[in-house]
């Protein structure tokens, strides 16, 4: 490509930026966008506010952000940058320009790879006016920045290879969210609506409400009655029935000591040969993963002072009772390596050694409490992280999906900073299933994660064969005749 393709901003594309304000915000209306917003390349209009129709007019005087438009930040998060897309109705906010491109010069989206190629953002570092708070480039010089434009042509070439990989890397994302969705739904299945349970009770009186013991209370009825009607929706509901009146009840009561349980699962494997396969028109939270799950679930309740009705068997339990909560320490000190280092926003570097190595689940103590996360391995927390060390066999997943679906914010003992304590999560109540139970439910989500770390890996693969490709293909030291794509990897 060369020096010949060496232009100037101002030669393809119109530069704007937004107002230097800020508008009254409201829950419905025209997006306000905020470079929050810009992701890797993408806009995750999730984290813009919105503003009325009237508002709406004020802060569009400038310009109006429209589909093909290069939105960027020119404050703070310098080199994030994406695509407006179409059907969006939204301004620019603080601290945001956008780059409209003349099309007849240069596509949209290969401006936007321009733009994020490390030849473009090392021009933008170069820039870069380093203030007493903010980084920031000037809008009024962007226009004379050099960014790389063949031709037309070439520019498709460009976009087609770069979007077959990116194409792949949504897939992979698309299928992870689906997979954990799957996982979660599950969980509330099984630990929060009790399905297997109701299954089983129905079941008992041949799936007929009308059978069921007149002393029941009226949730418990209530419920079992939608879980029939749930049950009445699968296309093979007269297998799945089938399936549930031939488990044995005498399986199903009995409460395995931690010495008999790997005995009893063994045990319950064989109460069903054949498993069921879900009806994948079906709701997931309906589906049971085989047959023999159902063996592992009472087909009782019993009631409990703190937590209502609940599974016969099952126990009150404290968090302290399954996970001692641990505390991150400072990283600062550790030089550049192979292990994970997690603070409350995620992923921050990897270092040379690990404060814990095993399964764990990471709670926030300051910040983003919200940020649950699931670790499987050698890694170090900071201090605004806790790690937790199980005290029973295979509880991590369970407690992290239990965790997940607790209200942090409503939790916060914080003023300025949100914040977390030991004291708050160690007094933490929960249901506490059978032994049976959990090992099922560990070894089920096992096989969610495996998948899901498989695509991780793909998505991994792929984003380095773009990041390497980029730069190339943006600098012209290679000519897409000459990039060969392993066929594997994308397809």
């Amino acid at each position: 490509m060369g020096s010949k393709y060496l232009m100037k901003i101002r030669d393809i594309a119109e530069v704007f930026d937004g107002p230097h304000a800020t508008p009254k915000k409201i829950d419905v209306g025209p997006y306000f966008l905020s470079i929050s917003s810009l992701v890797n390349g993408q806009l995750d209009l999730s984290k813009s506010a919105h503003l009325s129709e009237e508002q709406f007019k004020k802060w569009t005087k400038r310009v109006t952000p429209q589909v093909g438009d290069v939105l960027f930040s020119y404050e703070t998060r310098l080199g994030e940058a994406a695509l407006m897309p179409a059907g969006v109705t939204a301004c620019l906010g603080r601290r945001m320009g956008l780059l409209r491109p003349d099309q007849s010069k240069v596509l949209p989206e290969y401006l936007l790879y321009a733009y994020l190629s490390p030849v473009f953002q090392q021009e933008i570092k170069k820039r870069t006016i380093h203030g007493a708070t903010v980084e920031r480039i000037s809008l009024r010089e962007l226009p004379d920045f050099d960014i790389h434009i063949p031709e037309i042509k070439t520019q498709r070439k460009v976009i087609n290879t770069l979007n077959a990989i990116n194409n792949k890397i949504s897939l992979n994302k698309k299928a992870n969210q689906t997979l954990e969705q799957m996982a979660q739904a599950l969980f509330k299945s099984w630990f929060v609506d009790f399905d297997p349970v109701f299954d089983n009770l129905l079941a008992s009186v041949d799936f007929n409400v009308d059978n069921l013991d007149t002393s029941l209370p009226d949730e418990l009825i209530q419920k079992a009655q939608r879980r029939l009607a749930a049950l009445n929706s699968l296309k093979n509901v007269a297998q799945y029935k089938a399936s549930l009146s031939a488990i044995p009840h005498e399986l199903q009561a009995q409460l395995p000591t931690k010495e008999a349980t790997h005995a009893a699962v063994q045990v319950s494997e064989k109460a069903a040969e054949t498993p069921i396969k879900p009806n994948v028109n079906a709701n997931p939270n309906i589906l049971t993963q085989h047959a023999n799950t159902h063996a592992h679930f009472p087909n009782e309740f019993e009631h409990n002072e703190q937590l209502g009705w609940i599974p016969k068997g099952w126990k009150q339990k404290y968090l302290s009772d399954l996970l001692e909560v641990k505390y991150g320490k400072d990283h600062k000190k550790l030089d550049d390596g192979k292990y994970p280092v997690y603070g409350s926003g995620g992923l921050m570097r990897y270092a040379e050694s690990f404060l814990y190595e095993g399964e764990s689940v990471l709670i926030p103590r300051k910040g983003t409490l919200s940020n649950i996360m699931h670790i499987n391995g050698s890694f170090w927390t900071v201090d605004t992280m806790f790690y937790t060390i199980p005290k029973v066999p295979k509880v991590a997943k369970f407690m992290f999906y239990h965790l997940k679906a607790l209200d942090f914010a409503a939790m916060n003992v914080g003023s300025a900073v949100p914040s977390m304590t030991t004291k708050v999560l160690n007094s933490l109540e929960l249901l506490f299933p059978s032994v049976e139970v959990l090992y099922r439910f560990d070894r089920v989500i096992e096989d969610y994660f495996n998948k899901i770390d498989f695509n991780k890996l793909n998505i991994n693969q792929l984003e380095s064969l773009r990041n390497t490709l980029l730069p190339k293909l943006i600098s012209g030291e290679l000519q897409i005749p000459d990039v060969a794509i392993d066929e594997e990897i994308v397809n």
